[in-house]
């Protein structure tokens, strides 16, 4: 299983300190790469791109938080943080002073995990199985092409999402670090999908 992307989330300040409305305003005309539209969503939208043609997103509210989402892995987290605090930064000259804003609580709260199975997935006998085993589990292809199922991991609090397509794509998504994930993916996921070949039920 390969990193697909992540989630992280920072303060641009510290204690309750937050941008004022004239400052953020001007934030949202003079910024970089910046796209702000009120009615469709309450902060600024800040684009950066990497090697690859990835794009990350940067979600600045007015409160000095950040949400990063699309960051291509976890050890691209501060570097990433710290390209948003210098293109603010950047801005200063016309839309205020930003010089004491900086990386405060840096967190990865989200790893989306990425796999191909070498066969497709017999999704409807997986699907069964899963309920048989009171596993929360949801199959419908004319709503979404995936099985999605969650799983409660001993080792940890809260629950742990996964997708399965037909042909072997698999995703999971609630993941905190990099050994989580392998240690879900290898006891958890594999152990319950590495059966279900198509092929296995057609014989």
């Amino acid at each position: 299983m390969q990193i697909y992307n992540c989630t992280v989330v920072f303060k641009l300040f510290k204690d309750n300190v937050k941008f004022s409305q004239e400052n953020y305003l001007k934030l949202a005309r003079f910024g970089i790469n910046t796209e702000y539209n009120p009615k469709r969503f309450h902060s600024i939208i800040m684009r950066l791109r990497h090697k690859g043609n990835k794009t990350t997103a940067a979600l600045i509210f007015q409160s000095g938080k950040v949400v990063l989402t699309g960051v291509p892995s976890p050890e691209l987290a501060n570097e990433t943080a710290w390209r948003v605090v210098k293109s603010i930064r950047a801005s200063n000259s016309a839309a205020g002073n930003f010089q004491k804003i900086g990386i405060n609580n840096l967190l990865v709260t989200n790893i989306v995990g990425a796999y191909r199975h070498e066969q497709k997935l017999a999704i409807e006998k997986l699907f069964k199985q899963l309920r048989q085993q009171n596993i929360k589990a949801n199959y419908d292809p004319t709503i979404f092409p995936a099985l999605r199922f969650k799983i409660n991991v001993e080792e940890r609090d809260g629950e742990v999402s996964c997708l399965c397509y037909i042909s072997g794509r698999v995703i999971l998504t609630g993941i905190k670090s990099i050994h989580e994930m392998k240690h879900v993916f290898n006891n958890y996921i594999l152990p319950r999908i590495k059966n279900f070949h198509e092929h296995n039920f057609f014989i």
